[in-house]
């Protein structure tokens, strides 16, 4: 069971609840997805492997991030909401704000 992408509808703004096939009407969403669906273990069989896939990407974006043990990060899932909804300026912040943290654990490991 694939996904037709004549299908989908573009139903903006996203949110943390918005499933990777939602946002896959979105060429950032359809990016992420091929990185999460990349990702996804190795099964024995391509029937299982396309219920693996449709399970995943059927599940809310909070949901994955939950689930991911910090290989997907509330930074990032935001990042592609934010270009998902056409607001790139936020990830942009988002990026500097990161930045600036980063050096600050980098002179504080320094310092001591």
């Amino acid at each position: 069971m694939s996904h037709d992408p004549s299908q989908s509808k573009t139903a903006r703004p996203f949110t943390r609840q918005s499933t990777v096939l939602e946002l896959a009407a979105t060429l950032p969403g359809r990016a992420f997805k091929s990185l999460i669906v990349r990702q996804l273990p190795p099964t024995a069989t391509e029937k299982e492997r396309q219920e693996l896939e449709d399970m995943t990407v059927g599940l809310p974006l909070e949901t994955l991030v939950e689930l991911s043990e910090g290989k997907l990060t509330w930074g990032i899932a935001d990042s592609v909401l934010d270009l998902a909804n056409r607001k790139p300026h936020r990830v942009l912040a988002r990026g500097v704000g990161a930045g600036a943290g980063a050096v600050k654990k980098v002179v504080g490991a320094v310092r001591r």
